[in-house]
């Protein structure tokens, strides 16, 4: 099995310059956890985790105008660990395991194609077992 067989095809993706408020909208419009953050020219640059807004999150001093000041470019992890679509399950699994992240931007020739996360392995083995 290839990484195109389980990524997601239509990640979530925003410029750096977006604010977190637009990060937190659009993460919950589309239900998911991670935006990859893309360039003008859609070249990955980064990526913004519900775990790097968690850690940002300060209950005393959180406002509006707080999510609304920062911007996605200064909490994403920049230069994030990629793979291929036609790269195998397992070693891609590896990768990210190692990474210590929980999703992988799914990159070829330069050009974003999707997106590998934790959950898309938990919806394969939910669905198909562990082929015993």
């Amino acid at each position: 099995m290839l990484v195109r067989d389980l990524m997601n095809p239509n990640p979530a993706k925003l410029r750096a310059t977006a604010t977190l408020s637009q990060a937190l909208t659009l993460m919950a419009e589309e239900k998911v956890r991670h935006v990859v953050v893309v360039d003008e020219g859609e070249e990955v640059v980064g990526i913004l985790s519900d775990r790097d807004l968690a850690l940002f999150y300060d209950p005393v001093e959180m406002t509006r105008e707080r999510w609304s000041a920062v911007t996605v470019g200064q909490l994403m992890t920049a230069d994030p660990v990629v793979t291929g679509s036609a790269t195998e399950i397992r070693p891609a699994s590896q990768v990210l395991m190692q990474s210590g992240g929980s999703a992988l931007p799914v990159v070829d020739n330069g050009e974003l194609r999707g997106i590998l996360s934790e959950r898309d392995f938990v919806r394969y083995y939910a669905r198909e077992g562990d082929g015993n």
